[in-house]
């Protein structure tokens, strides 16, 4: 059930009104139900009365009764060694269905061709096995949980009921963002306030959401999808072209679920954290990070990169655990080396910029008045923004996902594309140039990033408020509102597009 398809809204708007007139312990068991019956739609191969259709929400509700059962005897001990061998427990359960069902096949496949490699003739292992939607976000979610009891950061949920609504409440279900149980369990133990305030920035959320979905992203998308399909058949202008295309896809794709996912939780009274922040006006890459899905680099900092050492352990551990952070977050998007060459490619960036600082503190301030000033910082945002776009070649590169379109039969898939599209960007080699792009589409392609950088990004990144559009004077305000619903309405396709991060 997509949030930009018509049958979400036929969903939603029932739950929503049904909410608003329930107390809050009913507001509770009525959104867990409602989050059942949502994240099973995922299973469109079994009638809705098939037991079979909810195979997955009992895998999701298996070890998350796990994790409470753990957090609960945790909360019991207070000695910090009697505890570790219950966050094993918890440790074991989720990562190991985790790595069963993502990334089986991956290392089946590993092995196979280094034995192969080395002579060694062995049979092939193959799992015929679908992969649950939102795994890797849930499952990041409630190992947050009970490490944060095992440091006696945390207490335990109240109810069992509650902590299962914490976990697969559907609004950041299937793509986040990854919320801490601090911030969003309490609120779902307390009762919530529906304020007016709370529906008009939430509608606004959601209008952006669908508007960088529908008007940007999926208007980017086939541009992407053409350069990254065949780049042996495009000019390298036509290859960065498509990597512009895709760069403003993904960011435009991924920023639209959480802005919805935020502004559908703020009618109901919730409060998301946010996940994006402009991260392509980031002057440096520490600060990309600091604004690139910061649900997960704030997880990976706090859970993985900080009990490595972090960088209390001598400049060369520093460097390895930023490598590692980022090579185990490039795993964590997909069973691909490809993803991980990805995440390699940023635990470099940040090694170098920390190198560069020499011990100084990383800012990403606006410059103080001045041309100088400003010339400078508007190159080092040209700069990184570059570096981050070179880096989405190696993660577009032949990903099999549905969500990611364009591979059809003839495409190229992992390094080979990725290797020849690096090859194809070179301007001084033969090329044949049998793909050209549709000057239309390339006006509507470059309309739709401008739209998203002057109407949106911009007066948020100024403001620093993602919901500024409501504090302009009342003309300027309806006129923006009636310019996105009109553009909205205007490129509304039949087909609904997936989101990029449903693959996570």
């Amino acid at each position: 059930m997509l949030f930009n398809s018509f049958s979400f809204w036929l969903f939603f708007l029932p739950v929503f009104a049904w909410y608003c007139v329930l107390n809050h312990r009913w507001q509770n068991r009525f959104l867990l139900a409602a989050s059942c019956f949502f994240y099973s739609w995922w299973e469109p191969s079994f009638p809705a009365w098939d037991i079979r259709h909810y195979r997955f929400v009992g895998l999701m509700f298996c070890t998350a009764a796990l994790d409470y059962f753990v957090g609960n005897r945790m909360a019991a001990i207070q000695d910090l060694k009697h505890r570790r061998p219950w966050l094993v427990l918890s440790l074991a359960a989720n990562l190991g269905v985790l790595a069963f069902f993502k990334y089986f096949n991956f290392f089946a496949d590993s092995a196979y061709a280094a034995l192969h490699a080395c002579g060694v003739s062995v049979p092939r292992w193959q799992l015929q096995i679908i992969l649950p939607v939102s795994i890797s976000f849930y499952t990041f979610q409630s190992l947050a949980y009970t490490i944060d009891i095992f440091r006696g950061k945390l207490q335990p949920a109240r109810s069992l009921r509650d902590y299962l609504l914490f976990i697969s409440y559907f609004p950041h279900l299937v793509a986040g963002p990854i919320n801490r149980p601090q911030s969003l369990l309490a609120q779902c133990e307390q009762p919530r306030r529906l304020t007016w305030e709370n529906w008009t920035q939430g509608a606004t959320l959601i209008l952006f959401g669908l508007f960088k979905k529908i008007a940007v992203a999926d208007i980017l998308a086939p541009l992407a999808d053409q350069a990254f399909a065949h780049p042996e058949r495009c000019s390298p202008a036509a290859l960065l072209f498509g990597l512009y295309c895709f760069t403003f896809q993904i960011y435009a794709d991924f920023s639209a679920y959480t802005d919805i996912a935020r502004g559908l939780a703020k009618l109901m009274g919730f409060e998301l954290m946010r996940n994006f922040d402009q991260p392509y006006f980031a002057s440096n890459l520490t600060a990309f990070w600091r604004r690139w899905h910061i649900s997960l680099s704030s997880w990976l900092r706090d859970y993985l990169y900080i009990p490595l050492g972090g960088n209390r352990r001598g400049g060369a551990r520093t460097y390895f655990n930023l490598f590692l952070t980022m090579f185990l977050g490039g795993l964590w998007h997909g069973a691909s080396w490809t993803f991980a060459i990805w995440g390699i490619l940023h635990g470099l960036y940040l090694a170098v910029h920390r190198l560069w600082l020499g011990g100084r503190k990383a800012t990403d301030e606006l410059p103080a008045p001045g041309a100088r000033q400003a010339l400078t910082h508007a190159l080092k945002v040209l700069a990184t923004f570059h570096l981050v776009a070179f880096a989405w070649i190696f993660f577009r590169a032949g990903s099999p996902s549905p969500g990611l379109r364009g591979q059809g039969e003839g495409a190229m898939s992992g390094f080979a594309c990725a290797f020849q599209y690096l090859r194809g960007l070179w301007p001084f080699g033969a090329h044949e140039h049998s793909i050209h792009f549709d000057s239309d589409h390339m006006g509507q392609a470059i309309l739709a990033m401008a739209a998203l950088v002057l109407l949106i990004d911009i007066p948020q990144y100024l403001k620093r408020e993602h919901c500024v559009i409501l504090s302009w004077r009342f003309p300027w305000r309806v006129a923006a509102f009636a310019l996105l619903c009109v553009w909205l309405i205007l490129l509304r396709e039949t087909e609904n597009v997936p989101f990029i991060y449903f693959q996570f």
